[in-house]
């Protein structure tokens, strides 16, 4: 049991940045540029040589408009098509490809190579399932380093970095947010840090729904991210946007990655059931994808089929892709080799992201969030499909905006009694002889998410998850336990995760419809409902009563137009 009483540095700084990811670094990057002589200041949890979904590289950027390849209004038009399905902010989309052919350029100018033709043209392959003209988007890149050489340039700016600092909670007060408190997940040393701007770029939470493994950090999406922005965001008023809908891909079952079809739609792969009778996944058909949910049979991909060329392609690109040392080592424990050997998929844990999904922050197309002082970049914010690309482009978006938001703002003076307060409730579990470890509370909380917030979802369903999270708010997450600094950082983290849920629930309870096929299915409400449903579901916490309200807010065109 630790019994110290917790230690406080107080510090400040012009532009506080949550999170030391792709977005982080690139937000960091553009406040320095935009600003030299203002004080940029990260917060990570990890270490920002290798953090964030980035963690171990990325062989594509997946939106990028390259003149005479496509263009930015193609791209609106595709990831309506094919991704947000009538609920779109178009302005959002329109700004990430019009600037993402500029920021590629950045990105080689630093030294990250792109693919190119025999004519020096860039290469470019579709990033929708659906049928989308000019959808020649994804480029690929040798970017197995890219996270280094991002950390590199943050590094070579004299940026303040506190790496190990985990963000609790976000400063505020009626009328903004003024900077963040946290602590080092190695030396318990406290942090409150005052700020004349935040940027949340803390990514989505990947720990949500539990895999099929059982193992608790095997998730598709990146582990150390548990809703942390989420969940602060919305504790500072902030309001936030598609908790209803949850990433949920048919991957490889127990390793949680995409392969084949999945991965990349030329490859010429079956999906087959036990019984060996083909049947359709992942191909850009919601009835097809709701139904093999429905069916509950096991599902294999097939390989066997394929010529020995093609094959090896796919292997190339599975053992030289970010994900490589996971995939390797799955396919060599089990001995498989995919010329003969059927591989197991399913729709595994679900997750809640916008580079991948549609979750997130409600953001502006300067990232300005509903809370003055705070900013969102990357998977927190609400930019559906964004991906890596939506990272970069407002992560350096918000830096900018920051910055401008800085230079007319002050430090508000930190109340020392308040944040001493603040501390003792945080480090509560240092001090409990006896209670539950945040593990156990954890695995007991995603399996709960697993059982009832995953799609196929009801009513009934959904009431009873939320019976199960004001249970668990009440009861498990005050008794939690903890040994040192970093079980402590895992009870915060269940905490986030918890908030997610209930975000999770009740926005699933207000959409009475089906639209983004296994991401969102309703079995009470099967169909989708243009005539009632063709609005955002957005929620904010009522600080006066300290509930969570659920809203409705219309679609907007480009140019302000308000579809009704």
């Amino acid at each position: 049991m630790l019994t110290i009483k917790p230690e406080i540095d107080f510090i400040e700084t012009d532009v506080l940045i949550i999170g030391g990811g792709s977005a982080g670094c690139m937000a960091a990057i553009a406040a320095h540029d935009e600003a030299p002589n203002l004080k940029i200041t990260i917060l990570e949890k990890a270490h920002t040589r290798r953090s964030g979904t980035l963690a171990t590289g990325m062989d594509a950027l997946n939106v990028v408009a390259v003149p005479g390849l496509s263009t930015p209004e193609d791209y609106v038009k595709g990831v309506d098509l094919d991704h947000t399905h009538g609920v779109i902010d178009e302005d959002l989309h329109y700004v990430l490809a019009e600037k993402s052919f500029a920021m590629l350029k950045k990105l080689e100018e630093w030294g990250v190579g792109f693919e190119k033709d025999d004519a020096g043209q860039y290469v470019g392959t579709p990033v929708f399932y659906g049928d989308c003209p000019g959808d020649k988007f994804t480029i690929p890149m040798a970017g197995l380093d890219l996270k280094l050489i991002l950390s590199r340039e943050v590094l070579k700016r004299k940026i303040k970095i506190l790496n190990h600092t985990i963000t609790t909670s976000l400063l505020y007060d009626s009328e903004a947010v003024y900077g963040a408190c946290g602590f080092n997940i190695r030396t318990g040393k406290f942090i409150a840090c005052s700020a004349k701007a935040v940027i949340l770029a803390s990514g989505g939470c990947g720990r949500f729904g539990m895999p099929s493994s059982g193992y608790m950090y095997g998730t598709f999406d990146f582990p150390g991210n548990a809703g942390d922005g989420y969940s602060m965001a919305y504790r500072a008023g902030a309001r936030m946007r598609n908790f209803e809908y949850v990433q949920h891909f048919a991957e490889t079952k127990r390793l949680n990655v995409p392969l084949g079809k999945e991965y990349d739609t030329d490859f010429d792969t079956k999906m087959v059931n036990e019984r060996g009778e083909e049947v359709n996944v992942h191909e850009g058909s919601d009835e097809d994808n709701i139904q093999a949910l429905l069916s509950g049979q096991t599902m294999y991909e097939k390989f066997s089929h394929l010529p020995e060329e093609a094959i090896k392609q796919i292997e190339e690109v599975w053992f030289a892709s970010e994900r490589k040392h996971p995939i390797i080592s799955f396919f060599r424990e089990r001995k498989m080799d995919i010329r003969k050997d059927p591989v197991e998929v399913g729709f595994e844990e679900i997750a809640l992201c916008s580079g991948h999904g549609s979750t997130g922050i409600k953001v502006d197309t300067d990232t300005s969030t509903t809370v003055k002082g705070l900013y969102a970049c990357g998977d927190v914010a609400c930019v559906p499909n964004q991906y890596l690309t939506g990272a970069f482009v407002y992560g350096e978006i918000a830096g900018q905006s920051a910055v401008q938001y800085a230079k007319d703002g002050n430090t508000k003076k930190i109340d020392q009694a308040a944040i001493q307060k603040q501390a003792e409730i945080v480090f509560k579990p240092t001090e409990r002889a006896d209670g539950i470890k945040p593990n156990d509370v954890e695995r007991k909380l995603r399996t709960i998410i697993t059982e009832y917030l995953t799609p196929p979802r009801s009513a009934e369903k959904l009431k009873t998850a939320l019976q199960w999270i004001k249970r668990f708010s009440k009861e498990d997450v005050e008794c939690m336990k903890v040994e040192d600094w970093h079980e402590l950082s895992k009870a915060v983290e269940v905490r986030f995760i918890l908030d997610c849920a209930e975000m999770t629930a009740r926005s699933s309870l207000k959409r009475n419809e089906t639209r983004w096929g296994v991401s969102d299915y309703r079995s009470d409400f099967p169909e989708r409902d243009d005539a009632n449903w063709l609005k955002f579901v957005d929620l904010e916490m009522d600080h006066n009563s300290g509930e969570m309200v659920v809203s409705t807010s219309p679609v907007t065109r480009r140019e302000n137009q308000v579809v009704k």
